[in-house]
């Protein structure tokens, strides 16, 4: 099994971005998840991230206290994914499970509700 996992983010009305999970970051998080994709929901946003819930219910796994621009994160306490396009201190909990390729601040612009899929390449 690879330890970095090739993955497209599909958004509405944005395109398409380049990303791996990647299984060193969160090997128990990154497993659950796999075994879920293709996922999808609709977007929300934070002041540093957009985000959407999944239905993946488990605790933190190496948290992490800084984010920067590509990072993927899961968010345990709202069952979230999260993909940053600025550097922040996340709430509490968030652990990284891969990292994204893209135009980061142009995802500020994504308008809550639209939707958002992840799946393996």
């Amino acid at each position: 099994m690879s330890a970095r996992i090739p993955i497209k983010i599909r958004i509405e009305e944005f395109g398409e971005l380049e990303g791996e999970l990647i299984r060193f970051y969160a090997p128990l998080t990154v497993r659950e998840l796999l075994g879920m994709l293709p996922i999808s929901g609709a977007i929300a946003l934070w002041s540093y991230a957009i985000y959407f819930q999944i239905p993946l219910s488990r605790g933190a796994e190496k948290p992490v206290r800084r984010v920067k621009p590509g990072d993927i994160l899961y968010w345990p306490p709202g069952e979230c994914i999260v993909l940053a396009f600025a550097e922040a201190d996340p709430p509490a909990q968030a652990t990284k499970i891969g990292e994204f390729k893209g135009d980061y601040e142009k995802l500020r612009s994504i308008r809550p509700g639209a939707r958002i899929s992840i799946s393996r390449v």
